[in-house]
């Protein structure tokens, strides 16, 4: 059947439409355009930090930032082995070694126990994912006295301890890909409080160029920067920051409610953590017959992504177990999150969810 609920959709206004026909305009359509700079400006207002560098994509960020601490060849990075593929492979493309760390049943976020069993004197860094919206412990990871790499790329909105996700590690990156909160289609950043670190991802986004002097290159660099069009819908959405995150909100509350009295787990939320809802998350032995109830209904409904060390790309990397990753890669599914999203809609795909479980909405509000 075709989809008839999408995954997620970008919400997109006249402020989105209005600044790319302005930046079209004035023939700046370059990474060298005002509306670049601006898009950084308002990103490092909400995100509470002294530097924003927008890119081309959040794993261009998490290689410039790896870049920026000097992780590479001989050096060690722990990640968790429940996320999407863009950290380890950022890893492995400045040549370090991932170090594969289980989730903690508690968050499924990076186990800061598991981190400190993997620690080695090779360890130069840690990336913690703020994985489907959720921050990691980072007050017990900086225990771990490792740079920290906060990779926020599902979480823009999140708070630890209310600090905003984008301003807990040593350097942050964001993702802004067509299915997150905030979205360009393609794009991330970089953020920081550190002008050294941001200025070494600054130069070696562009190409190694000297800021002080055109054409002069003191490192091989890679162009990972953003083009003026790009940073011109960043600029709208994070104007529109607040509305944005309420609306995806809003859809979770109404999947707790519906599916409340369910055989199934939500994503768990720390008494310390204030999420933001990416796409919504939970977790049923059930999953195959859930997902088969909403392909019928025409409802596009997804399994998370396997576990990293299943992947073919890092089996080499694995050194254990990982019971939780494992668990959840092979139980925990998406359902349809976005601010366009009506009533109705939600409505399908509970209902689809109880046929699969075969339960009676009623129930799921009692």
């Amino acid at each position: 059947m075709a989809i008839r609920v999408p995954l997620s959709t970008v919400s997109l206004s006249e402020r989105e439409h209005l600044y790319v026909r302005e930046a079209m305009e004035s023939s700046m359509i370059s990474s060298a355009g005002p509306a670049v700079r601006a898009f950084e400006a308002a990103l490092a207002s909400r995100l509470e930090v002294a530097h924003v560098v927008a890119t081309s994509s959040g794993t261009c960020a998490l290689e410039l930032a790896l870049r920026a601490l000097a992780v590479g060849p001989g050096d060690e990075v722990l990640v968790p082995a429940l996320t999407f593929a863009s950290p380890v492979a950022a890893v492995l493309l400045v040549g370090a070694t991932p170090i594969l760390v289980d989730v903690s049943e508690a968050t499924w976020t990076i186990d800061p126990v598991e981190a400190r069993r993997h620690r080695t004197r090779r360890t130069k860094a840690i990336i913690a994912v703020d994985v489907f919206g959720h921050p990691s412990d980072y007050d017990a990871l900086a225990a771990l006295d490792l740079p920290i790499i906060e990779d926020a790329a599902e979480a823009a909105g999140a708070r630890y301890k209310g600090r905003p996700v984008g301003s807990l590690g040593d350097i942050a990156i964001l993702s802004f890909h067509a299915n997150k909160v905030i979205a360009t289609g393609e794009g991330g950043c970089v953020a920081t409080n550190d002008p050294l670190l941001a200025e070494r991802a600054r130069c070696l986004g562009n190409f190694g160029m000297s800021p002080a002097l055109r054409y002069w290159h003191e490192v091989p660099g890679h162009n990972h920067r953003m083009s003026n069009l790009v940073a011109a819908v960043g600029l709208a959405q994070t104007e529109r920051w607040d509305e944005l995150i309420a609306a995806r909100a809003e859809v979770a509350r109404f999947y707790d409610a519906a599916l409340a009295g369910t055989p199934v787990t939500r994503r768990p939320v720390a008494d310390w953590a204030e999420e933001a809802t990416w796409l919504y998350t939970i977790a049923s032995e059930r999953r195959t017959e859930i997902l088969d109830a909403c392909a019928a209904a025409g409802i596009d409904a997804r399994a998370i992504w396997p576990a990293v060390p299943d992947q073919p790309a890092f089996r080499a990397f694995a050194q254990g177990h990982y019971p939780v990753a494992r668990w959840l890669s092979g139980t925990a599914l998406w359902l349809p999150t976005s601010a366009s999203l009506s009533i109705a809609d939600l409505g399908e795909v509970a209902a689809a969810v109880f046929g699969a479980l075969a339960c009676e909405p009623a129930a799921a509000h009692a």
